[in-house]
């Protein structure tokens, strides 16, 4: 699927894409785009090792070295993002849900209305360095936001449209083929490197603390990309053709147990030992649902009732869910382990939405209705340390 580039993208882009676009040798114009630059090769001699300030993508968790240890005065907490630049939060480990809020509570997606390609349509959120980030708008252009606690947001940027966010190495990065990163927790942003993607959309992006830390980013193709800076950016050496694959609305790139994985929507988790120059695909499912999400001992993915576990992103057991034929979408975890999650459904939201906890990603506990209010779809949930507010005291 692609998406039509928001019109005050062609003003920066200029003449040069435009004629690329009509010649059909520059990719589809679609709304993923700002401005790039830069060129970049492989480095040579990297090693896998932990770095401070690690980010994951939306649905991930903390990684298994060199974190920071949370700011002082805040408390754990989930914070979902939905279409409709709906967020919501959980400061109790998962049992319930408050502050919910968004553009429009009056809203009902895909009823006549396509909230996947809206200013406010859903496009990732992240924790890092004290702050969540959300960014928002596919097609029509968004923005990116911040916050301390996840209850009250600012907007740090306007007029964009990114896929997913990352924080690592003292920088914030909004994922595209023409991405923008910031050195100043969002105060200012300029563009990143070019990326060496051919393709137009990236699908998915995140930081790991492999190879001294890197950012990462999957687009259509599959194309994978990787920089140490937002600047400099390199292809790797070996990338299967089935690795990224059914990113368009699920897709995970995490890190543990020193491997670099990458889930997709077609059942194949693909992983790198090496720093990010070669990867091996090994298939676990024939699709999966969810995001995937390392616990600090293994990843996780979820499909079809099933539980799919990995120590080593590379071998893969399933075990049944409970309750049985379980389909979920949105999932977290927390730094103690804790697994939160949102219903996968077509038209399950608002009434029909439910929410989810688990200690161990088989056994699920539906929460009570009256623990969350049920809304617009929730596409991505972060986990992180935010700070106290009224709905979220110290505990």
């Amino acid at each position: 699927m692609t998406e039509p580039l928001p019109w005050s993208d062609v003003s920066r882009l200029g003449l040069a894409l435009l004629v690329l676009s009509l010649c059909g040798c520059g990719g589809d114009l679609v709304g993923d785009g700002r401005g790039g630059r830069g060129d970049g090769s492989a480095p040579s001699g990297t090693e896998d090792g932990g770095v401070a300030d690690a980010g994951t993508d939306a649905g991930g968790s903390g990684e298994d070295a060199g974190v920071d240890p949370p700011p002082p005065g805040t408390i754990p907490m989930f914070v979902a993002q939905g279409h409709g630049g709906r967020t919501t939060v959980s400061c109790d480990d998962g049992y319930t849900w408050v502050g919910n809020q968004s553009s429009d509570d009056a809203l009902r997606c895909f009823e006549g209305i396509d909230c996947d390609h809206r200013f406010d349509a859903a496009r990732g959120i992240i924790y890092g360095d004290g702050y969540f980030f959300a960014t928002y708008g596919w097609g029509p252009p968004g923005g990116i936001e911040r916050s301390r606690d996840g209850l009250t947001w600012e907007t740090v940027r306007e007029g964009t449209a990114f896929s997913g966010m990352s924080v690592g190495s003292d920088l914030v990065v909004a994922g595209s083929r023409f991405g923008e990163f910031s050195d100043d927790l969002g105060e200012t942003w300029q563009a990143i490197g070019d990326p060496m993607l051919t393709q137009w959309n990236v699908r998915s992006s995140a930081f790991v603390p492999a190879a001294g830390g890197l950012f990462i980013m999957v687009a259509d193709g599959p194309e994978l990309t990787l920089s140490a800076d937002a600047v400099s950016w390199w292809r790797p050496d070996t990338f299967p053709n089935t690795c990224g694959q059914g990113m368009h609305n699920k897709g995970s790139i995490l890190y543990g147990n020193g491997a670099i994985v990458i889930v997709g929507g077609n059942g194949v988790a693909c992983r790198s030992i090496d720093g990010g120059r070669n990867w091996t695909d090994h298939r676990f499912a024939d699709s999966s649902d969810s995001d995937a999400v390392w616990t600090g001992s293994q990843f996780m993915v979820w499909g079809a009732g099933q539980r799919y576990s990995s120590t080593d992103g590379a071998t893969w057991t399933a075990t049944p869910t409970v309750p049985s034929g379980m389909r979920i979408n949105a999932v977290a975890a927390s730094d103690t382990g804790t697994l939160v999650a949102v219903s996968h459904r077509w038209l399950g939201w608002y009434e029909a939405q439910e929410f989810y906890r688990s200690e161990d990603g088989v056994n699920w506990t539906a929460l009570p209705e009256s623990n969350y209010v049920g809304s617009h779809p929730i596409w991505f949930i972060a986990f992180g340390h935010g700070a106290t507010s009224d709905l979220c005291p110290a505990r």
